[in-house]
């Protein structure tokens, strides 16, 4: 499952204004310290932290994931699906000993209160000038769809289940006239992502064997609830992975924020106006961020959680703009997911009755991050496309939390318990 979050630590405040690496002679008044590696770490169909890890190992240097993307995605193939194709979705995102209908509650239970939460703000949002808006605003979106080919209709009870449970949209495309599909699908993309992403399928992606597109948009767009000012931001130094410095744009302010350190690293809230968050994860000296990522777990992230408490930081944090891609197919294979991805054996009978033989043959995410004084926008965009096999194969003074060296974060909302996005950054220009 998609649940919400991730166990960052945190430092002393020193002189040096640098994480003490040695936690050691802490006092067992210290409530802003907890030692994650000694807790058992259960992170059965943990997804989150499965396939950040997975992303974690298999990308060099930076990345953005929005988990909840591929379960919603990924939620709609399973309904389509049968058998141990089904089961194996299932079993991936924490369901194996419960049924699709506990899966699709699960989406259609959050899909519904980012409607509700949007539809609070639309309402108020009358009666307040332009700066009280600012104040107030949060924005979260998101959007299905599932286009199929006129040669392999789909079912209708799958088309009334998915925009019952997802709110997906269906449609048939001539496939085969490739700059007509792409204008419907990447025109929708662009749409439900606020031009973020302006495309998310190239000529290639798709042709006369292709059946079936499934798609899973998400949009986030909030102000801090403490901004950045414009005029403190500076020019300085970041220290990327590979040891070579980078001028970056670094804001900069002072302010009480929650705050909670472990024996690798430390973490940082930043809260947005509304329910959500940035938690940024800075390792201490002589620890790679990625090793701080394969020290989460669901677990352990609670755990940190609850020893977060309130402490004045000097915060500095790089403004960044990035896109990805990442491929999904290798990714989800290592989580379990592999009949679906298999031409002989793959079972999506319930998508349609042309998709007997049907099986997905390419399956990625699209991402852009944008960080800035004023707040946080980020969009992801989640394609599953099937082809048919018939056819083809206490302190103070403040603690400095500087943020000029690799670091990851992650974007929840705590009104859903919900990972949004989940982020790593190693190197800037």
């Amino acid at each position: 499952m998609i649940i919400a979050g991730f166990a960052f630590a945190a430092c002393d405040k020193n002189d040096n204004s640098e994480p003490d690496p040695n936690p050691s002679g802490r006092t067992l008044f210290d409530t802003t310290y907890i030692n994650l590696g000694a807790l058992t770490d259960n992170s059965d169909g943990d997804f989150t932290f499965n396939i950040v890890k997975q992303l974690n190992t298999s990308e060099n240097g930076n990345f953005l994931l929005s988990p909840i993307s591929v379960e919603l995605a990924f939620a709609m193939l399973a309904n389509g699906a049968d058998g141990n194709s089904r089961q194996q979705i299932l079993n991936a995102f924490g369901y194996g000993s419960k049924s699709i209908d506990d899966l699709n509650n699960r989406c259609r239970a959050v899909i519904s209160e980012w409607y509700k939460l949007n539809s609070q703000y639309a309402s108020q949002s009358a009666e307040l000038d332009e700066y009280e808006k600012g104040m107030f605003q949060q924005t979260i979106e998101t959007a299905n769809a599932i286009w199929s080919a006129r040669r392999a209709p789909l079912f209708e009870d799958y088309i009334s289940l998915c925009n019952r449970y997802f709110d997906a949209e269906a449609a048939t495309l001539d496939f085969v006239n490739k700059d007509s599909s792409l204008a419907v699908m990447n025109g929708w993309c662009n749409q439900k992502t606020h031009g973020m992403i302006p495309k998310m399928l190239n000529e290639d992606d798709i042709d006369e064997y292709t059946v079936t597109v499934l798609a899973n948009s998400l949009y986030f767009k909030a102000d801090w609830k403490m901004p950045f000012e414009e005029g403190a931001t500076i020019k300085a130094d970041f220290t990327n992975a590979s040891g070579n410095v980078s001028q970056v744009d670094m804001m900069q302010q002072q302010e009480n924020f929650s705050y909670v350190r472990t024996e690798n690293f430390a973490m940082a809230e930043l809260p947005y106006n509304g329910t959500t968050c940035m938690d940024i994860i800075l390792p201490d000296s002589g620890i790679s961020v990625s090793q701080c990522i394969e020290q989460l777990s669901q677990t352990r992230f609670d755990a940190a959680l609850a020893k977060m408490s309130s402490k004045e930081l000097f915060v500095r944090l790089p403004k960044f703009d990035l896109d990805f891609n990442h491929e999904l197919v290798k990714i989800m294979k290592q989580l379990g997911v592999v009949d679906v991805f298999d031409s002989e054996i793959a079972d999506l009978s319930k998508m349609g009755s042309r998709h007997d033989k049907a099986f997905v043959n390419n399956a990625f995410q699209l991402s852009h991050i944008k960080v800035e004084e004023s707040g946080t926008e980020a969009a992801a965009v989640t394609v599953i496309i099937a082809e048919d096999n018939a056819v083809m194969p206490i302190e103070t003074d403040p603690i400095e939390f500087n943020v000029n060296r690799p670091f990851a974060y992650i974007i929840r909302d705590k009104q859903t318990n919900t990972i949004l996005f989940v982020g790593k950054v190693e190197s800037l220009n």
